[in-house]
């Protein structure tokens, strides 16, 4: 894995917009690329597979065996597990979701955490970069197949076509651009869309509507479960197809990375993570339902000491309970952090992006790098 300087394409902002990218800001960076081996992808993906079948396993547990633990460490109504453990006794189908690895010194991918409900940086890391490599370095590969993953995985969930509501903040740019274009993959697989604003669903007696009167029946949704648990506890037992289901909820916090670790202790992709403070060492600390690297710290744990050594970044997560996860020293780039955002689709990985950060630790200020396979 190594980071290139490259001279950014003249007319670039133009062209990822005509792609429908119009949100991209100073997020989309084209003074760098990162070039991989076929061995590293080769790796990659394999960590990716093994990080989702451990993933699986865990959520079966802890469906299965601990709801308890649910209701606990999420504050989760007991209707709403129940309602978790029907979706997961169904088998509903998920679409997609993000792990985050960061590479050790040793080339190791390690989990910081899996994007299992509402990832982004998916335009991005499907359509955007790999116009890029197309003009810049065509006869180089990419690990890319998330696009063609999305259609296929629309075509396993709705084989018959039909029609799906997508539901998010259409006030926010990002949610927008993301929204559109997952509808665009769904008509790709033959289904007919229509985009929402997430506050215009209207829940009666159980159902939702749109602002029209139609039935919403089936819905992606780019909103986080567990503020709709918050929000709408009865809307989350409303009778609709969720895209993603609700039992992606048991995925979506950093509390299944302390039983991830209860239940694969010795893998090499795992980290130790603890629900309660360790005595001592190095830790990641991080509440249970962050986004967007808000509200992280790293700490040093001695005895009953906290000595902060990277200052808590800003966020409105502080409440609540926290993971402390092991601290991984990560490799410096020319200055630069990357986090290697690894999809997932139809259960299968599908292709990466990178974020890399001036900081140790990854936020929403992140900076979008493509990729090529040398």
């Amino acid at each position: 894995m190594k980071r290139h300087l490259i001279k950014p394409r003249a007319d670039y902002q133009k062209k990822i917009e005509e792609l429908g990218f119009d949100f991209h800001g100073d997020y989309w960076r084209e003074e760098a690329y990162y070039s991989f081996s076929a061995s590293e992808i080769d790796s990659l993906e394999v960590a990716t597979a093994e990080a989702y079948r451990m993933y699986c396993d865990t959520a079966a547990y802890l469906i299965e065996e601990k709801p308890e633990l649910l209701e606990r460490y999420l504050q989760l109504p007991a209707e709403v597990v129940e309602r978790i453990r029907d979706s997961w006794d169904r088998d509903e189908l998920s679409l997609y979701g993000r792990f985050d690895f960061l590479i050790d010194r040793e080339g190791v991918p390690r989990i910081l955490e899996f994007n299992a409900d509402t990832p982004t940086s998916l335009l991005e890391a499907s359509v955007i970069q790999w116009q890029w490599k197309e003009e810049m370095f065509p006869q180089a590969d990419q690990f890319n197949g998330i696009h063609e993953g999305l259609v296929a995985s629309w075509r396993d969930i709705f084989p018959e076509g039909g029609a799906v509501h997508f539901a998010g903040s259409l006030e926010d740019h990002e949610d927008t651009g993301t929204l559109q274009y997952l509808a665009s993959t769904a008509m790709e697989a033959g289904c007919s869309t229509r985009v929402l604003d997430v506050n215009d669903l209207i829940l009666n007696d159980g159902r939702f509507t749109d602002p029209s009167g139609e039935a919403v029946e089936r819905c992606f949704k780019l909103y986080p479960w567990e503020w709709m648990v918050d929000e709408s506890p009865d809307g989350c037992l409303a009778e609709v197809q969720w895209i993603e289901p609700i039992w992606k909820l048991v995925m979506s916090n950093k509390a299944i990375l302390s039983t991830l670790f209860e239940l694969f202790p010795d893998s090499p992709y795992v980290l130790p993570c603890y629900m309660s403070r360790p005595r001592q060492g190095r830790f990641c600390k991080k509440p249970v339902f962050s986004r967007e690297g808000h509200n992280v710290s790293v700490v040093d744990l001695r005895e009953w000491e906290e000595v902060v050594r990277l200052a808590e970044t800003p966020g409105d997560y502080n409440r609540g309970a926290y993971v402390y996860q092991q601290y991984v020293e990560p490799v410096s780039y020319e200055d630069r952090y990357p986090v290697i955002g690894s999809w997932i689709v139809g259960g299968e990985p599908a292709g990466m992006g990178i974020r890399e950060n001036r900081t140790e630790i990854t936020d929403n200020l992140s900076e979008f790098v493509p990729h090529i396979i040398l």
